[in-house]
């Protein structure tokens, strides 16, 4: 564990780790009797979203905390519970209406994940179902879901039809809502926004089925690229919420030293070698996980690993330790700025490069014809503020920003 780091966030990281073994217990004993405030401990359980975690610690460790705690987290831990079932049964139709239309879908995270890493679905916290597709097809799947009772919300509620392509073209993902069901999907198309992060890993990449409640089977990748995966998608977000953390360290708690570093070197070969390094070490450092000696001194080797871990611890706690990441301009950037160190070469540059230079979020809010799309990397200085605009609106993630 990392010196000078909040006893709360100490506590936070023991409840997270996986599997719930004595020492493990001892540990989140020992930290809770060194406590002292709970409002932060609670707000950290809220802003990483643990609390289905944090509930089972806790009580399996036979572990109080102040009543009106304890009774937060029981009822947002159940809250967890129900809502993954939501989801879980959600998943089903929405896989029977897509291959019904003869699109094929893999489910990312959610309720495959958290059956792959707990064993159960009700510990993982989700706040969407993670859909991905061929992208040939995403005009199409978006049609399916809207037939389906959901309504587009992200990058826009309405789109016309050049921007949607053009949101095809330049993005990764929609975001759907159905209210009447609480659920929220994302519609992926591209898994990362630099094509070299996870090379060759699409919706033709192998596949897995897993169990996800009786008679419920739903498709995901299979383990070597779900890993990358699961890799890339923490990186690219700083590892800022612990969550990210806890599931990839479950999800490797019962495979071999071999096993991993055989994942390990699989996500190098897509491109996400320093992905999965830096997930790696964080894991070490935070959760406890040994590594394989072999890779260990590896990755302690590589300074450029070192740099990227300093600067997701610095997502994951701050000086305001429950503030959201995209509140937080300095670390902001820093994360911004390390994506262009996650991979190798000058393909994986340009391909970063493009990416920042033309966001969707321009294309929204200044459409072009196509042939006027060069434009906007000088344009995009221009259009911040209409970017910041739509942010706050709700209508652009702090990516685009």
């Amino acid at each position: 564990m990392p010196p000078d780091l909040p006893r709360e966030f100490e506590l936070l990281c023991a409840c997270c780790g996986w599997p719930l073994s004595p020492p493990r217990l001892d540990d989140i004993r020992a930290k809770a009797a060194g406590t002292a405030d709970w409002e932060l401990f609670l707000g950290l359980v809220r802003r990483h979203r643990v609390a289905g975690l944090v509930h089972n610690a806790l009580r399996q460790a036979a572990t109080t905390p102040p009543l009106p705690i304890a009774e937060a987290l029981t009822a947002r831990a159940r809250r967890i519970a129900r809502q993954n079932l939501t989801e879980i049964g959600e998943s089903a139709l929405l896989r029977r209406a897509l291959e019904g239309a003869g699109i094929p879908v893999r489910f990312l995270k959610g309720g495959t994940l958290a059956q792959l890493a707990y064993g159960t679905p009700a510990l993982k916290e989700s706040v969407d179902i993670d859909l991905l597709i061929p992208a040939d097809r995403a005009e199409e799947a978006l049609q399916v879901l809207q037939s389906e009772g959901y309504s587009l919300q992200f990058p826009a509620e309405r789109l016309r039809d050049a921007q949607r392509r053009a949101v095809i073209r330049y993005g990764k993902e929609f975001g759907l809502v159905r209210p009447d069901r609480r659920v929220r999907v994302e519609l992926h198309w591209h898994l990362a926004d630099n094509p070299f992060l996870l090379r060759d890993v699409d919706i033709a990449s192998p596949a897995q089925e897993v169990t996800v409640a009786p008679g419920c089977k739903l498709p995901t990748l299979a383990e070597e690229d779900l890993f990358a995966y699961l890799c890339v998608h923490g990186a690219v977000h700083g590892w800022s919420r612990l969550k990210w953390l806890a599931d990839l360290n479950a999800f490797l708690s019962a495979r071999t030293a071999d096993d991993v570093e055989r994942l390990h070197r699989h996500a190098a070969s897509k491109g996400a070698g320093r992905c999965a390094g830096q997930a790696l070490l964080l894991c070490r450092d935070l959760l406890a996980m040994e590594l394989p000696a072999g890779i260990e001194r590896e990755l302690e080797q590589n300074p450029r690993l070192d740099r990227l871990t300093a600067v997701a611890m610095k997502a994951l706690v701050s000086r305001d330790p429950t503030a959201e990441l995209e509140h937080r301009s300095m670390d902001k950037m820093r994360v911004l700025l390390a994506a262009f160190r996650l991979g190798r070469g000058r393909r994986f540059l340009l391909a970063q490069m493009r990416h920042a230079a033309v966001g969707y979020g321009d294309i929204l809010a200044l459409p072009l014809p196509e042939p006027l799309h060069l434009l906007y990397p000088v344009l995009r200085p221009f259009l911040w503020p209409l970017r910041r605009w739509r942010y706050f609106a709700g209508r652009a993630s702090w990516h685009d920003i």
